[in-house]
């Protein structure tokens, strides 16, 4: 079977605002030329292992030519929009990924939202090949410092806070939400089959997922998205 990584020539993205911080949302929607066959290829090539310590589920790699079709696409909106510098070199990475671990499993670091990195033109996306049943990307602001999004300058002083915080509480075993005691909701991206989301790396996020959902390990059923990564050097 042939797989086909190219983009839509004519997807329509919408640009939000996040949170007090105003921090910029992308929001692409229908952005492969044929995304079922990003589905084949997860189903029928994958191979898949533990995400790492952080990440509650399953990844596996992804063909190179679709983070390359994807950034060479964006690269202009993404100038635009996060201010990033025409000559800025990125490092680029991507992988299927997949929640399978329960809520009540979670290990503590992930009942509370993170960030993935803090460099002013660090990006994060999410590709949902999924649908809305699967939840979708909640952003957040941290209740006692006031930081929606993470930077060199503040990182030490809101994980000095959290570390505080944590050691007088034990957090329910769920996916951070509305009624989280130490953060703040405000926002929220809904899943969508072929929806891609771009933020800033900084910002304060987590999966927005019901806490008695279950999810399989199999791409055709399961929780199937890309997370990919774009990191200034």
């Amino acid at each position: 079977m042939a797989y086909d990584f190219r983009l839509s020539p004519d997807a329509p993205y919408n640009v939000y605002n996040l949170g007090p911080e105003a921090e910029p949302l992308i929001v692409v929607d229908g952005l492969m030329a044929e995304p079922d066959r990003m589905v084949d290829f997860a189903a029928d090539e994958g191979s898949y292992g533990p995400a790492g310590a952080a990440y509650p589920g399953i990844r596996c790699t992804i063909p190179e030519t679709y983070m390359l079709n994807v950034h060479g696409a964006l690269k202009p909106l993404l100038q635009s929009v996060f201010g990033v510098p025409v000559e800025q070199p990125m490092s680029l990475s991507a992988s299927y990924s997949m929640i399978t671990q329960p809520a009540r499993e979670m290990r503590h670091v992930q009942r509370v939202p993170h960030t993935d990195r803090t460099g002013p033109h660090d990006l994060a996306m999410v590709h949902y090949l999924c649908g809305p049943e699967f939840g979708g990307t909640a952003f957040f602001r941290h209740r006692s410092t006031g930081f929606q999004r993470l930077t060199p300058n503040n990182q030490s002083i809101h994980d000095m806070a959290l570390s505080q915080e944590l050691k007088t509480r034990v957090l329910p075993a769920q996916f951070p939400d509305a009624d989280h005691p130490l953060y703040e909701k405000v926002g929220h991206v809904e899943a969508r089959f072929d929806r891609l989301v771009v933020y800033r790396a900084g910002i304060l996020h987590s999966p927005d997922i019901h806490q008695d959902s279950h999810f399989s390990a199999d791409p055709r059923l399961g929780r199937l998205t890309v997370t990919a990564f774009l990191f200034a050097y």
